[in-house]
């Protein structure tokens, strides 16, 4: 007999479960289960929460931010940021549990995204599943395509603020150029200028700094010290990108600068 059967009676179904696999899940004999289909061939069981059960705060405040991200932030490993260190404990759980699936939608994706048991079920219910994974998937690779390009490296002279929105230049000549240039976006807010101990002048706009200061600094601050190169690979940023990111925050008092590209929250 194998570990889960299926037993028919009229128009009825019943799975059937060894003791073995029984006990391996701790499945609950008083508790009500629900079996949902995640993709061809997978299937996930899930324990549904009993009538009049409220919810726990911390697992609200989970939810609230789960539903008020968009498909790109709900992407694994990237959701977890927005998360403190005892909502990612809880969030843990929640996967183990069901009530938050990894919601891969095709061997193609290396990622998966997380949702809700109920948004899967009004999914299921409405029919619109598969153009939910549709939408999710273009925006998916449209978000893989803008990390790559700018993951990749290439000589500081050709970074112009036109394209990346930052730039980096030694030349003192240059420097006062640039300056001049760009004067009144620099008086109004729009462009940040620097320059560090290592000799160069690095400028960025300020929606740009804006954008990956928080998730520079948070990733900073989970670690104990954190080499550039690490920060770049865990923040999909380019190293130069994020070394300017880092430079701002050294100044603003954030981080410090152990040694050489070894950096660590204030």
């Amino acid at each position: 007999m194998g570990e889960i059967t299926i037993s028919t009676k009229g128009n009825q179904f019943a799975l059937l479960v060894s003791q073995r696999l029984f006990n391996e899940l701790e499945l609950n004999p008083d508790a009500n289960y629900e079996l949902l289909k995640a993709k061809k061939g997978v299937w996930v069981l899930i324990e549904k929460a009993r009538e009049g059960k409220e919810a726990k705060p911390i697992d609200k405040r989970i939810y609230s931010l789960l539903k008020q991200k968009s498909l790109k932030e709900k992407v694994e490993g990237k959701f977890e940021r927005f998360l403190n260190r005892e909502e990612q404990k809880r969030f843990r759980e929640m996967l183990q549990e069901g009530s938050i699936v990894a919601f891969k939608l095709s061997e193609k994706y290396k990622k998966a995204i997380y949702k809700t048991r109920e948004e899967i079920e009004k999914e299921q219910q409405a029919g619109k599943g598969q153009k939910e994974e549709q939408k999710a998937g273009e925006e998916i690779k449209e978000e893989q395509r803008g990390s790559k390009g700018q993951g990749k490296e290439k000589p500081i002279e050709q970074y112009t603020l036109e394209k990346e929105g930052f730039l980096v230049c030694k030349n003192e000549q240059r420097v006062r150029k640039i300056c001049q240039e760009l004067q009144k976006e620099i008086k109004e807010g729009q462009i940040k200028g620097i320059k560090s101990f290592d000799g160069f002048f690095y400028v960025i706009e300020s929606k740009l700094y804006n954008k990956h200061r928080n998730k520079v600094l948070s990733t900073i601050g989970g670690n104990k010290s954190i080499t550039m190169q690490e920060l770049a690979a865990k923040t999909g940023l380019s190293t130069l990108l994020a070394k300017i990111v880092c430079e701002f925050l050294k100044d603003e008092g954030e981080i410090i600068e152990k040694r050489k590209d070894l950096l660590q929250a204030v």
